[in-house]
């Protein structure tokens, strides 16, 4: 085990801590919201800091980010890139849903809530790949390794309930997190979400760490995951979970965990893996 894995691992270990201990004090300020999230978000504090954590000061982290890949010329180029090649894989799999019955549209006009719900979308596809590629293809994969890194990314998505976790309520027990703490591997035991859910995380987590040896740089990658995860925010609004298909065909609400979602992601990993690339792309500072 090498000096750079064996730190992570203690890193890890401090913000398991932090989410525990610090959750319950979190969900006083989020009485109504769902425990689980209020504790992943502090899971994700606690990563945070403990990434930063032996980095030295703010001046250093600077050349720390760019050595994780957020370098480059051409960036947005990168990222637009990246962005119109997840929506290409989102539609295919929506149309393929659609035209074969395994989901349907949702009747009546767009809500009132179409332009929040909008810019939520929005929100949550520039943060969530901001965070999760410096992690993951960056710092992860520099010290673990592709493969490694991408089973990781892939098993952290459902660190998770499955039908999701009541509010704390007003009531302050500073054990909560503690006590709640088994609800998040429930995920881990819903037969296709711990084996297509899994795969096609794990094969995108691998296309991504190809388009980053690729290309030189994180970019295209985030264009490629924040295209999704808006895509996968806003969907939602339009188009039924269930209709008449089978799950394991067509996946649940994440849309990954199913034969087809499988399919598109394994095709997204040809892609990156040897798909001719615009030369702009792969030219390197």
């Amino acid at each position: 085990m090498t000096a750079a894995l064996r730190g992570f691992l203690v890193r890890l270990g401090v913000a398991v801590a932090f989410g525990l201990v610090l959750s319950p004090v979190a969900a006083l300020l989020f009485p109504e919201s769902p425990f689980h999230r209020v504790l992943t978000r502090t899971f994700m504090l606690g990563i945070l800091l403990a990434y930063a954590w032996g980095q030295g000061g703010p001046r250093a982290w600077v050349g720390r980010l760019r050595g994780t890949g957020l370098h480059g010329p051409d960036r947005l180029l990168r990222v637009l890139f990246g962005v119109h090649l997840s929506l290409l894989v989102l539609v295919l799999i929506l149309l393929l849903s659609l035209l074969f019955g395994g989901r349907g549209w949702v009747e009546g006009p767009f809500r009132k809530e179409f332009w929040p719900h909008l810019g939520a979308a929005l929100l949550a596809g520039i943060l969530v790949p901001l965070f999760e590629e410096p992690l993951f293809r960056g710092y992860l994969k520099n010290i673990m390794g592709g493969p490694v890194s991408a089973l990781v990314y892939a098993a952290v998505h459902y660190f998770r309930p499955l039908r999701g976790s009541l509010p704390a309520g007003p009531e302050f027990d500073p054990l909560l997190g503690f006590k709640r703490f088994p609800e998040m591997l429930e995920g881990w035991t819903e037969p296709h979400s711990a084996t297509l859910g899994v795969l096609s995380l794990f094969l995108f987590g691998l296309a991504l760490n190809r388009m980053r040896d690729r290309t030189g740089s994180l970019y295209v990658g985030i264009g490629i995951h924040g295209g999704l995860v808006f895509g996968l925010n806003f969907y939602r609004r339009f188009i039924e979970e269930g209709a008449d298909g089978s799950i394991w065909i067509y996946g649940g609400g994440r849309l990954h965990d199913g034969v087809l979602g499988t399919v598109a992601l394994a095709l997204l990993l040809w892609a990156a893996w040897q798909a001719p690339l615009p030369e702009r792309l792969t030219r390197r500072p």
